[in-house]
């Protein structure tokens, strides 16, 4: 009986105290909380913080320019603030400091809206009027509780309660192909076979 309410206080932590918490230290650091997850992996316990640089949004940087260096210097500073207060996760757990990363998680009507002209999958949990439950494509808005995208050419809406998981997709800007050399120093490749 012991372990199952162990169990139940190890899945409930006060995520808002938490937030709270590390606020300081964050701003400390100029950059701000974009998720906090908190998670089991093969029954370890896991507190997940994203961030991103103050100012980010404004710069259009995706990833939110956070660094290694960044992440490690909070993640040391949050965990000695944890580490004073038990009373916030009262047992063991690791912690994770992540930026966005360029497939960057999006939660919010604030976050379509932010990056509204990129490139996204949107998973749904019904159908689109058109029968895809995964959209690929352009969003193009994201107003009044629902999300358009451009997925091959049509315009596609789906009610944002209806989003089961929606990421950003990086892509590759194309590469100019190169062109055939000039110059006395030009090899051309030998037609026909050779002997």
């Amino acid at each position: 009986m012991q372990a199952s309410n162990d169990q139940t206080s190890k899945t409930t932590i006060d995520l808002d105290r938490v937030r709270a918490a590390v606020g300081p230290v964050l701003s400390t650091h100029g950059v701000v909380l974009v998720d906090v997850e908190w998670f089991t992996d093969q029954g370890a316990w896991t507190l997940r913080l994203t961030i991103e640089h103050e100012g980010a949004e404004l710069a259009g940087d995706v990833a939110g320019g956070v660094s290694i260096d960044d992440c490690a210097d909070v993640s040391r500073d949050v965990s000695a603030v944890l580490d004073a207060d038990e009373t916030l996760i009262p047992h063991h757990f690791s912690l994770e400091v992540s930026s966005p990363g360029l497939d960057r998680r999006l939660k919010s009507p604030a976050d379509f809206k932010r990056f509204r002209g990129k490139t996204a999958k949107v998973k749904l949990a019904h159908p689109a009027p058109d029968g895809q439950k995964l959209l690929r494509g352009q969003l193009v808005e994201a107003d009044e509780g629902k999300v358009a995208v451009i997925v091959d050419g049509k315009r596609i809406e789906a009610p944002f309660d209806d989003i089961v998981e929606a990421r950003l997709v990086f892509e590759l800007a194309p590469q100019p192909k190169k062109g055939p050399r000039t110059g006395k120093g030009q090899r051309g490749k030998a037609k026909g076979p050779t002997r």
